[in-house]
């Protein structure tokens, strides 16, 4: 009897361990698929906002869109294939991060050389004020210039 009341008096605490073990695992299952849903919407742009992405856009199209990708993640889509099937509908202005290949490579390198010749120019220009200003005479203040000067600063200091 000893014994039978011991176990009885251990069961409750163990279901009770094992509901909360069951809550966690699901709570934590039920969070992923939400952390995929965002790290999708976070790569793609609004369709008819400028630079706004679409976890954070209120209109009508984004939630739409937003819906379109929880049904596709529920589909079993890769997120490359979510992120292709809205490329293909609205074109690259969807993308968050615009795709360092074809024309945009020749932009990045435009913009990236433009950058760095304008810092090589500026820094020769820089330079050489810098070595003409050096280099320029100074002539020296006349005697009569240097009493000058001094008078006008005690005078001034007299006024104060």
């Amino acid at each position: 009897m000893m014994r039978g009341s011991h176990t009885a008096r251990l069961l409750p605490p163990l279901l009770l361990l094992a509901v909360l073990g069951a809550m966690s695992l699901a709570h934590v299952r039920a969070e992923e698929p939400d952390s995929r849903l965002l790290q999708i919407e976070r790569r793609l742009l609004c369709p008819q906002c400028t630079n706004l992405r679409l976890d954070v856009c209120e209109t009508q199209i984004c939630f739409d869109m937003r819906a379109q990708i929880r049904d596709r993640v529920a589909g079993g889509e890769s997120d490359q294939q979510i992120i292709d099937y809205f490329t293909g509908r609205y074109g690259q202005r969807v993308l968050a991060d615009v795709p360092v290949r074809g024309f945009n490579l020749l932009l990045f390198g435009w913009v990236g050389g433009s950058v760095a010749l304008v810092a090589v120019v500026g820094t020769l220009v820089l330079l050489r004020l810098r070595r003409s200003a050096n280099s320029t005479p100074v002539a020296p203040i006349s005697d009569a210039d240097e009493r000058w000067l001094d008078e006008q600063a005690a005078a001034d200091r007299e006024r104060r």
